[in-house]
């Protein structure tokens, strides 16, 4: 079973209720279900991340304030189309990609 943790606006912090410090913006956090490795792709980029099973990232829109965010189900994952540029997180926080 796939699994969508949460999105949330967050202000300017030091830390986020979703893991490490994270920049503003939109957050959208997403994780494998224990038995259920998938992959998340944010488009129109085409960029793609394989999670194994239990393991989650990050991923912060910027400007997304009165927009929206498209995300689609498809057999072994999800497209996220979010409405501004996107900068990808793994686990523990670390930046992964910028994507624009």
């Amino acid at each position: 079973m796939k699994r969508f943790v949460g999105l949330s606006k967050t202000p300017t912090r030091s830390s986020s209720p979703l893991g490490p410090a994270l920049p503003n913006g939109l957050v959208i956090k997403v994780q494998a279900a224990a038995d259920a490795p998938f992959t998340v792709m944010f488009e129109p980029t085409g960029m793609s991340y394989d999670l194994a099973g239990g393991e989650s990232m990050t991923a912060v829109v910027e400007n997304a304030a009165d927009n929206a965010i498209e995300i689609f189900n498809w057999n072994g994952g999800i497209s996220i189309v979010p409405p501004g540029n996107v900068t990808t997180y793994d686990a523990a926080g670390n930046e992964l990609n910028f994507l624009n």
